[in-house]
């Protein structure tokens, strides 16, 4: 009997351990995944790590090229040991805070082509890894167990994505509408509004956003529209998409049919015949043909 109760208290232990002991890493953000830009080379880069469940050692990182995680960095094909966070600084921060390491600390591997942070073209998958002894329901130090943590992956990412493509161009009065869309590389679109060789407005925005709306432009005045794509990675396609809009006078419905002779007789439904409803119909395809896109 007494060596059943034993193994009942060993079992009850470990199943204990299992659902209490997690350990995360994670962006700032609470994103999985941690986007390094060409920008963040010679720069620090901060994550956050969450504790559930009883340590009793500090939490050891590192940085990985590897597509796993081991129990240990020095299991690892490539790695970069980062500082480890102390059990004292878990326990005082209620096992949760935040942690940093260097771009520049980034384990390339030969097959990436010599590549270092800043390098441009590449687009390479690492891991931030962290591993760690827990305890039991009893508090009783599990040394031969590694508790490893949910790590974050970090991409390193100067790819650019591919060019967007301008749909349609709506001509308005001092406007133009312009639709672009973006491929599924990309995150956003850069809409760049020239006049002849010179730059007259630029400006970004999401697919979610709807169509681009340019404004405070000059009537009857040819505009090239360039179409870039921008990544999540702030890169920029190096390849783009152009087209022409030229903004018209285009007054609305009711001031050109008044302008054609038609008066308000019966309502909005209403075209009776006649005069006032050619006048209508005349003034409807003039208003609809000034607003289509000019090929």
């Amino acid at each position: 009997m007494r060596t059943f109760l034993t193994t009942v208290a060993v079992l009850a232990s470990t199943a204990a351990f299992g659902q209490t002991q997690q350990i995360q890493i994670r962006a700032t953000d609470g994103r999985e995944t941690l986007r390094v830009r060409p920008s963040d080379c010679g720069r620090s880069l901060a994550f956050s790590w969450q504790v559930a469940g009883t340590l009793c050692d500090g939490l050891s990182l590192w940085l990985t090229r590897d597509s796993d995680c081991q129990d240990s960095a020095s299991a690892q094909t490539t790695r970069t040991s980062l500082t480890s966070i102390s059990l004292d600084t878990i326990r005082n921060q209620g096992g949760q805070g935040t942690s940093s390491f260097e771009a520049s600390q980034l384990p390339f591997e030969e097959t990436d082509g010599g590549a270092v942070c800043g390098a441009s073209g590449q687009e390479v998958t690492f891991r931030l890894c962290g591993a760690t002894k827990g305890a039991d329901a009893f508090g009783t130090c599990l040394s031969s167990t590694t508790l490893k943590a949910s790590p974050l992956k970090v991409l390193y990412d100067t790819l650019p994505p591919g060019a967007p493509s301008i749909g349609e161009v709506l001509e308005l009065d001092e406007a133009l509408r312009v639709t672009v869309d973006a491929p599924e590389d990309a995150t956003r679109a850069r809409l760049v509004v020239l006049q002849g060789d010179t730059e007259v407005t630029s400006m970004e925005q999401t697919e979610e956003q709807g169509a681009f709306r340019v404004e405070d432009l000059q009537n009857n005045v040819t505009y090239t529209l360039r179409a870039y794509s921008i990544d999540e990675a702030d890169n920029v396609s190096e390849e783009f998409d152009e087209a022409e809009g030229t903004p018209i006078k285009t007054l609305g419905f009711y001031e050109e049919y008044r302008k054609a002779g038609g008066k308000e007789t019966g309502g909005c439904g209403a075209t009776g015949g006649g005069v006032a409803g050619g006048a209508v119909l005349a003034v409807m395809g003039f208003w609809l043909s000034s607003r289509r896109k000019r090929s």
